[in-house]
């Protein structure tokens, strides 16, 4: 359970840095000029537009290999950029070789692969929702090894709703 709460909790991390940027409309050529080839927007631009949860008091529900862990609060003083969690992340010992994020109709999507000690986590996960009022991810991840006695693959699900502002 300890791997699960571990990984339900990187994921939350990551994830709470949902949303994808906008793509801006590629200029338009004058006439008898070659179309412009848009660059590739270099990683950390990306990561500074990725955005999480709007600033305030938050419930957090999280299940994991069937078992829903006593509801907790988190307060955000503000929205955290994907950089910020990344940072948050591996200052807990959780290091990603892979990020990546799409937006979708409803929420988003995402992959990561990543190492908390001798443990490589492959994670897959769906947000449904928005991130100023409520949403619930759920995260298919793989554990290699996999601790004793938990299953591998397994399902988390983290259902977040937004309580109010912070208390002072």
């Amino acid at each position: 359970m300890k791997f699960a709460i571990a990984a339900a909790t990187a994921a939350l991390l990551l994830t709470a840095c949902g949303g994808a940027e906008t793509p801006t409309a590629a200029e338009t050529p004058a006439d008898g000029e070659a179309p412009a080839v848009p660059a590739a927007a270099p990683a950390p631009a990306m990561a500074a537009a990725l955005t999480g949860p709007s600033a305030g008091k938050w419930k957090s529900t999280v299940t994991a290999g069937g078992v829903t862990m006593p509801a907790s609060e988190i307060c955000y003083d503000k929205q955290m950029s994907i950089e910020e969690a990344q940072a948050i992340q591996q200052s807990a010992g959780v290091n990603c070789s892979e990020n990546t994020y799409d937006a979708t109709a409803s929420g988003m999507t995402g992959h990561s692969v990543c190492k908390m000690g001798d443990t490589t986590v492959t994670s897959d996960m769906k947000v449904v929702g928005d991130f100023s009022s409520a949403y619930t991810m759920e995260i298919n991840s793989s554990m290699d090894p996999a601790p004793p006695g938990m299953p591998n693959p397994s399902v988390t699900t983290i259902k977040m709703e937004r309580l109010g502002d912070c208390t002072p």
